[in-house]
């Protein structure tokens, strides 16, 4: 069957144009006439037409049905073609259909306010079949291509899941339809422990096979009922980056039903993986966010559940953490931290302090621990346990710890240049675990000792076993080479953690500090007695030093000194101090052994001259 317009045969159905059968197009006039040829025109392209014949008439149909593609007439009675523009471009929801204005006016003000209104494009009157059928291809064209390439932003290409915007979108949904039914919805922020160590050890190719099934298993059924899945119309996953997965579950009975599905997760991933023929294990770190009406924003949502995964991750991974306000507050003080800390090293707000290690058989100062302190110029002093593991972990460590090597000895150069007598022998420098990585330290701490003029022989280094043997090898050669400056190595804290006696025949040291734990028990226990006496024999004769650390009563230092340890630090002696009060301390701890040396030899004169008078 067939009609014929303007010369022009239309077929009712044309196989070619089967591609845009599942199109509705919404025409709006009120001639009916226009209706019944635009029907026949569009129907040979298999597109399926809807009828208004007012402007407020097709707003409602456009609501309830939501056409690919409008028809509009100008000149309408009670709303013209433009006033409904107006109130199709108003409705989020609507915008974005494609408008084809049909009109006779040949008025160009017409055509240019109705393109500044958001028209696509426009058919005059009498319409032409071709031209119309011409228009309204190319138009569905361009929507099949946006929506191919919108498909593939919105999709990850390696899994197949949604991409980080596809999330966002569908976020952002579950937020717009719970402000409207008040419904609950629950994002899960899925990181896989240690996959670095995977990419680095067994190459990015298996890398990638571990995420594939790591993504399969998302999609798998994880809820409470077996026949319920993640990727049913009620869920989502998607891969924002790496290996980080987000779940989004967009109904939620419960708290419980939350926490099943998160322990659904974890123990659906750890379970071995079959990748290459190898056996697999991984673990997985989650943050929960259960979303009830608090959230306006996809991004809030996905930040939140981001912070409680690293909480996760802190607690120990191969966990879950429910985010609440506290963590936000927790790392908001922490960005404030990492960005005062950048503009405390451009600022210059540190300072050393010095605490004196002291001989325990003389009381003299032998040597200073150089100290950092941070002076912020609203929170004053910030201690070290605040900001050191900060700097550490961002790399701003390097340039702290340059910053105090060179602080120090040139602090000690002009000691030293002022009053050699009131001068403690050596001063002891922290270094931290990324320094000792570093390849120029060597060359660095050799540029300062020529720049301050400091003798190497009195710097000391002080390290840790744990930051040694985190990298064996390269550490070694570190302080092998800062040796052969003639500096010192101190190992600090000896007595936490991995400590051992076996490590000390194979480390370059000079002295060994006992760790202020186990000081503070040496009167608790016979057993720490006896460990501290153990540790000072076997190296008596080796010509390492003992140093005891935090010695604060005199309890301690007279079970210390019973078992012959040479060297203590700590408040019993003297807090860490500021850089003009060290002479005068030392001064005054060399007077007071003199008076006793003093008192002694006229002690022993006495004796003497009684024994010579009998």
């Amino acid at each position: 069957m067939s009609f014929i317009f303007g010369n022009v045969e239309v077929n009712q159905l044309d196989t070619r144009n089967a591609r845009f059968a599942k199109q509705q197009v919404l025409i709006i006039d009120d001639d009916r006439a226009i209706h019944y040829l635009v029907d026949t025109l569009l129907g040979s392209l298999g597109v399926k037409t809807l009828n208004a014949y007012s402007g407020l008439e097709g707003l409602k149909i456009s609501q309830d049905c939501r056409p690919s593609l409008i028809l509009l007439d100008y000149l309408m009675p009670g709303c013209d073609g433009l006033e409904f523009l107006d109130l199709l471009k108003s409705d989020p929801n609507l915008s974005s259909i494609p408008v084809l204005m049909m009109t006779a006016s040949e008025d160009p003000k017409l055509v240019t306010l109705a393109f500044e209104k958001g028209v696509t494009d426009y058919v005059a009157k009498p319409i032409h079949a071709a031209a119309l059928k011409a228009r309204v291809k190319s138009i569905f064209q361009k929507q099949a291509l946006l929506q191919n390439l919108k498909s593939k932003y919105e999709l990850d290409d390696l899994t197949g899941l949604l991409s980080k915007q596809g999330m966002v979108e569908q976020i952002a949904r579950a937020i717009e339809t719970e402000h409207k039914n008040d419904n609950s919805f629950a994002v899960i922020h899925v990181d896989i422990d240690r996959f670095k160590l995977i990419n680095d050890c067994l190459g990015h190719s298996i890398g990638d096979l571990v995420i594939k099934e790591v993504s399969k298993r998302l999609r798998g059924k994880i809820r409470k009922s077996d026949n319920i899945s993640l990727c049913n119309p009620e869920s989502k996953v998607a891969r924002l980056n790496g290996d980080k997965f987000v779940i989004l579950i967009k109904s939620i009975d419960s708290m419980d039903d939350l926490k099943s599905i998160a322990s659904r997760v974890l123990s659906e991933l750890h379970e071995p993986l079959n990748i290459a023929g190898r056996t697999l294990h991984v673990n997985a770190s989650l943050g929960v966010v259960a979303c009830n009406g608090q959230y306006c924003r996809a991004g809030d949502v996905l930040r939140d559940a981001d912070i409680a995964m690293y909480a996760a991750k802190d607690a120990g991974r191969g966990c879950f953490k429910f985010f609440n306000v506290e963590m936000r507050e927790i790392v908001q003080k922490r960005w404030r931290l990492d960005h005062d800390l950048r503009v405390a090293i451009v600022e210059h707000q540190f300072q050393l302090l010095y605490q004196p290690i002291v001989n325990l058989q003389t009381d003299e100062v032998e040597s200073v621990e150089a100290l950092i302190r941070w002076n912020h110029p609203q929170r004053g002093l910030v201690s070290p346990g605040e900001f050191i593991p900060l700097a550490e972990e961002t790399g701003l460590i390097l340039e702290i710890g340059r910053w105090v090597a060179r602080e120090a000895c040139r602090q000690y150069s002009q000691w030293f240049k002022h009053d050699p007598t009131s001068t403690p022998e050596h001063i002891s420098i922290n270094l931290a675990r990324q320094e000792l990585l570093q390849p120029n330290l060597v060359q660095d701490i050799s540029a300062i000792l020529i720049e301050t003029g400091v003798d190497p022989q009195r710097v000391h280094f002080e390290v840790t076993e744990s930051q040694i043997m985190d990298n064996l090898d390269t550490a070694l050669n570190t302080l092998e080479g800062l040796r052969s400056l003639g500096t010192k190595i101190d190992l600090d804290d000896f007595g936490t953690g991995h400590s051992s006696l076996a490590c000390l025949q194979q480390l370059p040291i000079d002295v060994l500090k006992l760790d202020r734990s186990l000081i503070e028990k040496v009167n608790q226990s016979g057993y720490f007695m006896d460990l501290a006496s153990l540790v000072v024999k076997l190296l008596a004769g080796t010509g390492v030093s003992v140093v005891a650390e935090g010695i604060e009563t005199q309890k301690q230092l007279s079970a210390l000194r019973q078992i012959g340890c040479q060297f203590g630090q700590g408040y019993f002696f003297a807090r860490p101090m500021k850089a003009d009060d060290v002479p005068s301390f030392v001064k005054a701890q060399r007077s007071k052994q003199s008076m006793k040396t003093n008192e002694l030899l006229k002690k022993s004169s006495i004796r003497n001259e009684s024994i010579l008078q009998v």
